[in-house]
C-alpha cells in the first residue's frame, strides 16, 4: 500500500479528533488530547492543567531514526509541538540515547466505540446481528432485501467471508494496570517497542505490546506479560508501588487484521452492475488495516463514503 495514502488517512483522523475533543469530554468521547499544560474540556471551557504532559518517545540506542527523527518520521512536520528533547530532559538512570516529545491523543477504545455507536443511532442507524457465510447470503436475508450497498469491515473474518487468502493475523498482547500514567510514552529497543497509554475516563493505563506475525493463538503468554511490565517500568515509574511493581488489572490478547499488499479498499459489483437499473448491488471492502485501524479510521471512513457515493451515482445514472 502507498505510504502516502496511509499518511493522509492518519492526518485526516488527527484533524477530526482535534475538533471532537473541543466539544466532547473524555469520559464520553473516550479521547483526550495530550499537550503540555493545556487540556481542552469543551468548546466553552479550557482547563490549565500543569500535570498534563505531551507524549514522549525514547530510544534505547542511537539508531539512524533516533539521531535524525525529522528525516525518518513523516509526522514530525505535521504534529503540533514536536521537539527533540535535550539530554537533561531524558529520564535519569535509564541511559536512553535520545527522545522526542509531541502532541497526540490518548484513546479508550471501549468508550470511543460506544460514542460512535450512539452517534450512528442518533442519526437513524439500526443495529442487527447475524451470522452469515457470504456477502450474497447477507443480501438475501429479509432485512437486506432493499439494500443496494454494503461496507465490509469484517477484519480477519473477511478471510472466510470473501475468501481472501492475503489476510493473516498479527497477535498482540497488552496489560491494563491501575492508575493514570502522567503521559503517553513509547520506548524503542532492539526490534521491539514498549507503550504506555493512559486511558481517558478511567483510572487505568494500557501497557504494551508485541506484534507476532501469523499467530492465531488468543491465550495470554505469562512470559510476554512479564516482558511488557519490565520494558514499561522505566517510562511509567509513577505507576509503580513501593516494591517497584505495577498493579495488574487485566491482560488482553488481540489479533490484528493484517494483509499482504495492504488494506483492501475497493468496490465489488455483485449483480446487475453491468445492466444498470434497480437490481444493482455492490460491496465496498474496507479491511486489512493491521495495527493502523484507529489512527487512520476517519480517513478511511471518508474514503469509503466517497467510493460508495460515486458508485451509487454511476449505477443510478444507467
Amino acid at each position: 500500500m502507498d505510504d502516502l495514502l496511509q499518511q493522509d488517512w492518519d492526518r485526516q483522523t488527527f484533524v477530526h479528533w482535534a475538533e471532537l475533543v473541543k466539544t466532547e469530554p473524555p469520559e464520553r468521547l473516550g479521547i483526550e488530547v495530550r499537550r503540555e499544560g493545556i487540556y481542552l474540556l469543551t468548546v466553552h471551557t479550557t482547563n490549565i492543567n500543569p500535570e498534563m504532559n505531551p507524549a514522549v518517545f525514547y530510544w534505547d540506542h542511537a539508531t539512524p531514526e533516533a539521531q535524525s527523527p525529522k528525516h525518518y518520521i513523516w509526522w514530525t512536520n505535521f504534529i503540533p509541538s514536536f521537539k527533540i528533547l535535550p539530554p537533561d530532559a531524558l529520564p535519569i538512570n535509564n541511559n536512553f540515547a535520545t527522545g522526542i516529545s509531541y502532541e497526540t491523543f490518548s484513546i479508550s477504545p471501549p468508550i470511543y466505540l460506544q460514542y460512535l455507536l450512539s452517534a450512528c443511532i442518533a442519526l437513524g442507524a439500526q443495529c442487527c446481528t447475524k451470522s452469515v457465510q457470504s456477502i450474497t447470503e447477507l443480501f438475501a436475508t429479509p432485512d437486506f432485501e432493499n439494500v443496494r450497498a454494503l461496507v465490509n469491515c469484517t477484519g480477519l473474518g473477511a478471510g472466510k467471508l470473501v475468501n481472501d487468502p492475503a489476510l493473516f493475523p498479527t497477535k498482540g498482547q497488552t496489560v491494563i494496570v491501575k492508575g493514570q500514567a502522567e503521559r503517553i510514552a513509547t520506548r524503542s529497543g532492539a526490534g521491539w517497542e514498549a507503550l504506555v497509554i493512559p486511558r481517558p475516563g478511567a483510572n487505568e493505563t494500557l501497557l504494551g505490546g508485541c506484534k507476532i506475525v501469523g499467530d492465531w493463538g488468543t491465550d495470554a503468554d505469562e512470559s510476554m506479560t512479564k516482558l511488557i511490565l519490565d520494558r514499561c517500568r522505566p517510562i511509567a515509574p509513577e505507576l509503580l508501588d513501593a516494591n517497584g511493581e505495577f498493579e495488574v488489572l487485566s491482560v488482553q490478547v488481540g489479533l490484528r487484521p493484517s494483509r499482504h499488499g495492504g488494506p483492501r479498499m475497493e468496490v465489488e459489483m455483485l449483480d446487475g452492475g453491468e445492466m444498470g437499473g434497480k437490481d444493482f448491488r455492490f460491496v465496498c471492502h474496507n479491511y486489512g488495516h493491521g495495527s493502523a485501524g484507529y489512527e487512520g479510521s476517519v480517513g478511511t471512513a471518508n474514503t469509503v463514503v466517497n467510493m460508495v457515493l460515486r458508485r451509487l451515482d454511476i449505477e443510478l445514472r444507467k
